[in-house]
């Protein structure tokens, strides 16, 4: 399984309305598009590196990345370690 998100123009078509209007929709929540991908990869890859233990380059390709090198770079970002620092953070269970 791989997460898969549709262009921001065939969203809006979906949903009745222009991109332009998604876009403004959005702002006015205070979010964009590329937020909700980021917020749903992050907290997927987190699920799959820590519940499931699978590893960072399974987790890559699900959440959608074309590299193992562009995910890690995300995943810091997105919470300021790395994907195997972050697992080692994680309380034993």
């Amino acid at each position: 399984v791989r997460l898969h998100f549709p262009k921001a123009d065939i969203l809006a078509e979906k949903l009745n309305m222009n991109t332009l209007m998604l876009y403004r929709s959005l702002k006015n929540e205070g979010t964009s598009y590329q937020k909700i991908k980021d917020d749903m990869r992050r907290e997927l890859a987190i699920k799959k590196l820590v519940i499931e233990k699978l590893s960072v380059e399974e987790v890559s390709e699900i959440v959608g990345f074309a590299e193992p090198r562009s995910f890690t770079r995300a995943f810091k970002h997105w919470t300021g370690l790395t994907p195997r620092n972050y697992c080692k953070d994680q309380p034993k269970k």
